[in-house]
């Protein structure tokens, strides 16, 4: 019975992890295919299918990333669907270490990939 209060917080860290590289990868290569929209709407239809389909698992892992691993990270319940919602509301309205995490994820993560990104 030990173990488990060893093994269930591995368990979350391994998880978190990668939902945070899927999460950021699928963010770049969104971004990237926003960037170019017009000529990938004049690409054939099997590229453009396979960019809605990042597009989506972008949106799941985004969510799963909100509610799984933000939720512990923030102490609190998600209150946005998706994990750039809560990072941008806690930049402009949080005190403490909650804006200063949300400060350092759009310096680190979000602003380099688009500048934009955590306006509110």
């Amino acid at each position: 019975m030990n173990y488990l209060y060893f093994l269930i917080p591995v368990v979350w860290l391994l998880v978190s992890i990668n939902l945070f590289v899927g999460t950021f990868v699928c963010y770049a290569a969104v971004i990237k295919m926003r960037d170019r929209k017009d000529e990938l709407l004049k690409q054939h239809w099997t590229v453009r299918w396979t960019c809605f389909a990042v597009l989506a698992v972008g949106l799941l892992l985004d969510t799963a990333l909100n509610w799984f691993t933000l939720t512990i990270v923030y102490l609190e319940p998600p209150f946005e669907f998706l994990s750039t919602s809560r990072v941008v509301r806690h930049k402009f309205k949080s005190t403490g270490y909650r804006q200063k995490l949300s400060l350092w994820f759009c310096k680190n993560w979000l602003t380099p990939i688009d500048p934009n990104h955590c306006e509110e």
